[in-house]
């Protein structure tokens, strides 16, 4: 009910509807910054907003994601990273009113843990020309190898390829430990028997 005056101050009634709109926060993108993962491990992040009118949709308008990494649209960035790096990418988050917001994130991608493949050695003869080549995964490649315990038989060596070779002086059973070092300086060890 709406009361107003005349001029000469009478009172004077009437009615009038009205509708009145109360208009929510706007949309915004909430999460602020994603976790790190590593290659191989399994990755799962919800991105999450506030405000607007849910639900929400979500996708990807730039950048690249880790490869292995996908975006779906209900905001779950999820996979198994396949490349170390760190990778920016740009997404737009929609409302049921069709209202959008957009971002951009970056997020990091460690190496898998540096690891030697190589399960034993094969066994050698005194006098004949023995070769074997060691491997790793993981890690930042290149790798540097190196004896880092124990001792080879007479007349073998290793590289820094990882290629043991030479030709053996004495028999029996040796025992010795390898160590794997990538260009970040991790490392990994392994003992080996050489027969």
């Amino acid at each position: 009910r709406v009361t107003s005056q005349t001029a000469s101050g009478a009172a004077v009634y009437g009615t009038q509807g009205y509708t009145i709109t109360i208009t929510g926060p706007p949309l915004a993108i909430a999460t602020t910054s994603l976790p790190a993962g590593t290659v191989g491990a399994p990755y799962s992040q919800v991105l999450a907003a506030t405000g607007g009118s849910p639900p929400y949709t979500w996708q990807q308008t730039g950048g690249s994601l880790p490869g292995g990494l996908l975006l779906n649209s209900p905001g779950n960035l999820y996979g198994t990273p396949t490349a170390a790096g760190s990778f920016t990418f740009q997404v737009m988050v929609s409302d049921s009113q069709q209202a959008s917001a957009t971002g951009s994130f970056t997020v990091r991608i460690a190496p898998a843990a540096l690891s030697i493949t190589t399960s034993s050695l094969p066994a050698g003869t005194v006098g004949t020309s023995y070769t074997a080549t060691l491997a790793a995964t993981g890690g930042t490649p290149p790798y540097t190898w190196s004896v880092a315990s124990g001792a080879f038989p007479g007349g073998l060596s290793i590289s820094s390829a990882g290629v043991i070779s030479g030709t053996p002086t004495a028999s029996g059973t040796f025992s010795v430990t390898l160590q794997a070092t990538d260009s970040a300086q991790a490392t990994a060890t392994k003992a080996y028997s050489v027969t």
